[in-house]
């Protein structure tokens, strides 16, 4: 081979040489590039100076905002919010905390003023029910208010109130086909599972006014919040006078109506003395139960 072909040869294995040698520093030098994490929706929410803190575990994650935030304030956010919680895979909660909550106990937290879960299935869903509960939150005496599988609460501050808290909540949006009203207390002073279908409003503020006249007693409307719902009244912590007085009270013709549609409304009325507890059972306005 002549000298112009063998330099020639050369100069093609020096770069072939080359080649292969730039191939494999890449492939044994180098690692492919890692893919980035996922960043997190909430991460940009949580840092949003709206947002006071947020509490995050267990697939959950709670934001919190002040205690005085504006309605107005609020609304705007939440858009923001939804779009978060929707790429989340956590179960968003948006809290605000009682700014003015009655302390019962100091080992007893106060139930926030409201708390609205992010599980809407749209922006304007989501906004719709965060305005209902914000209506309901502007009615004086009421806390806690919150809506879980589509059954609203509310926490109810002081007896003094339920009467009118019920009247003007019941008339909501929110509220309109039913909810739970119960007396923030340290034991279960009241509570009402209103079902407007089955219980009229006379009965329900005669069922307050008992919780009234017998503090020491305990006082539930109780119903399922699904399906079938027929109300039963349970009054116990009753001495065995007061027993006779409520039963009486509660057979009362003017009852005969406390069911919407003519069905008998039951109460079971229970006292404790020396000889155990003591029941008696009976329907509002003597109605027969069949």
């Amino acid at each position: 081979m002549n000298l112009a072909l063998r330099s020639a040869a050369a100069a093609a294995s020096v770069a072939i040489v080359a080649l292969l040698g730039t191939g494999c520093a890449t492939s044994a030098g180098s690692s492919s590039p890692t893919p980035s994490a996922t960043p997190d929706p909430m991460t940009e929410i949580c840092a949003d100076p709206f947002v006071v803190t947020c509490e995050r575990g267990g697939g959950f994650t709670v934001v919190v905002i002040a205690d005085d935030a504006e309605d107005e304030s609020v609304l705007e956010f939440a858009p923001a919010l939804f779009t978060a919680a929707s790429a989340s895979p956590d179960t968003v909660t948006l809290r605000r905390p009682a700014d003015d909550a009655t302390t019962l106990d100091p080992e007893v937290s106060a139930p926030p003023r409201w708390e609205v879960s992010v599980e809407a299935e749209t922006d304007a869903a989501f906004e719709a029910a965060l305005s209902e509960t914000l209506v309901v939150a502007a009615v004086p005496g009421t806390t806690g208010i919150v809506t879980i599988d589509g059954w609203p609460s509310v926490t109810v501050e002081t007896l003094d109130e339920f009467d009118d808290v019920f009247s003007r909540v019941s008339s909501t949006e929110l509220f309109r086909d039913g909810g739970t009203y119960t007396l923030q207390s340290l034991d279960e002073q009241l509570r009402i599972v209103h079902v407007p279908t089955r219980t009229t409003d006379e009965a329900i503020h005669e069922i307050i006014d008992i919780a009234r006249s017998y503090p020491d007693a305990e006082v539930l409307l109780e119903a399922t919040t699904s399906g079938p719902q027929y109300p039963k009244l349970y009054v116990s912590r009753l001495g065995s006078d007061q027993v006779e007085a409520v039963e009486a009270r509660l057979r009362a013709p003017r009852l005969a109506s406390a069911d919407v549609d003519g069905f008998p409304l039951e109460f079971v009325l229970s006292s404790l003395d020396e000889q155990g507890t003591t029941s008696v059972s009976g329907t509002f306005g003597d109605v027969p139960a069949g």
